[in-house]
């Protein structure tokens, strides 16, 4: 479809009617309810009478909080609407589950724990809400003894899994991890479930019960280095130990590093000698045959290293592409905001909140044909409790009743 035309295609409508009821805080569970937002469906976010924490986490992120604007916790929960209830009364937890008794989807990153005391677990709800489905987002899994340990981005995804060691160079200390990057690739996964468990309900009329946890996603996305060091790969590595010498970042004349992405053998000629200039390595036996070639990675890369230190990295780049290797300029965040291709699909937006605050965010990570995702844009997070009269309204409280709870502290 032409850019012309893009107009024309409806925007969010994916999941229109669906209600999600979203008991959760930090970055996972929360991730997934916006996306779910983004697509249609009515996302009700339940917070304490204090807010959801993240709330207050912009400045650790050096983000600022202003009355209008938000940025870091708009990026999680753009487009839902906000209640605020004591779930520690028996009103407040009457308010919930009117509200669940009208949901498709209940999303919780609670611990079990917690969801034991407040009767809101999988079984309880399901004997309730048949048609409800239930999507549990934990650190560590719903079964082992770390089952009710809290669990976090940094601890259950970076560090339990091998991550934050492993692919730190050799003889460094383990990596510091980028955050939220496990907690939106779980949100992700649950996205899926949501999507897959509704199309069964339309088939069952039954509701279903979706889980995943950190430690499961990151063991999910380690799998081919899981399966590689089960059958004896050493980890961590440095970059002069690599799989094959082709296959490797390397710095440039100017300081700038560039990833050479030569992962098939058969290109290796046009690397050595339309890339390198260097035809003798075609009548080198550490490079032909193949397992040659693998076995000195090591003495090649080594050689490697001082061949691309003679050009800068922009003249490699030409060569590269004229040689039709795969490869890529390794930059720095700050680069993306300005990435031509990053912009030219819309991967990354600016905002602009009503006291002039401008703070850049990503569209969902899934383009539809039938949306138009140049029309994305942030529909900013309210106050805690800012809904709460229209969705307790919804679900039969009256105006008197919701003043009353009000005024006995049963909601905000």
């Amino acid at each position: 479809m032409s850019k012309e035309n893009r107009d024309d295609r409806y925007t969010g409508q994916l999941l229109k009617g669906v209600r999600v009821i979203e008991l959760s805080t930090y970055l996972a569970a929360p991730t997934a309810g916006r996306v779910l937002s983004e697509w249609g469906a009515e996302v009700i976010k339940v917070e304490t009478l204090k807010g959801d924490v993240y709330r207050g986490h912009g400045p650790t992120m050096q983000m600022p909080i202003t009355p209008f604007a938000n940025p870091n916790f708009d990026m999680h929960n753009s487009g839902k609407s906000f209640t605020g209830l004591n779930l520690r009364s028996e009103k407040g937890m009457e308010c919930l589950h009117r509200l669940l008794a009208t949901a498709d989807v209940f999303v919780t990153n609670n611990r079990l724990q917690a969801l034991r005391q407040m009767h809101l677990t999988w079984e309880e709800l399901h004997e309730k809400y048949p048609r409800l489905i239930y999507a549990h987002v934990l650190g560590y899994g719903d079964e082992g003894p770390l089952a009710n340990k809290p669990g976090f981005d940094f601890t259950a995804f970076w560090a339990r899994s091998g991550l934050m060691r492993d692919i730190a160079p050799k003889d460094g200390p383990p990596v510091n991890g980028i955050v939220g990057a496990g907690d939106l690739v779980v949100s992700m996964g649950i996205l899926a479930g949501v999507c897959a468990a509704l199309y069964k309900r339309q088939a069952t009329g039954i509701g279903d019960k979706i889980s995943t946890s950190l430690l499961q996603m990151a063991t999910w996305i380690n799998m081919s280095t899981l399966s590689s060091v089960h059958f004896g790969r050493q980890l961590p590595r440095s970059r002069s130990d690599p799989n094959q010498a082709a296959n490797n970042c390397y710095e440039c004349r100017d300081g700038e590093w560039l990833w050479v992405g030569c992962l098939d053998y058969n290109l290796f000629p046009k690397l050595v000698t339309i890339v390198l200039e260097r035809p003798d390595y075609l009548e080198d036996p550490r490079c032909v045959p193949r397992t040659s070639y693998l076995q000195h990675a090591d003495e090649l890369t080594a050689e490697f290293d001082v061949i691309f230190k003679t050009r800068d990295r922009e003249e490699w780049v030409q060569r590269l592409i004229k040689a039709d290797i795969a490869h890529e300029k390794i930059q720095h965040f700050k680069d993306i905001e300005t990435d031509p291709q990053v912009l030219a699909n819309n991967y990354l937006f600016e905002h602009e909140y009503p006291d002039g605050t401008k703070a850049v965010f990503c569209p969902p990570p899934v383009h539809f044909d039938s949306i138009n995702h140049w029309k994305y844009d942030i529909r900013p997070a309210g106050p805690v409790g800012a809904d709460n009269n229209r969705c307790l309204r919804e679900v039969g409280y009256s105006e008197e009743e919701i003043l009353q709870m009000r005024a006995s502290g049963d909601i905000v």
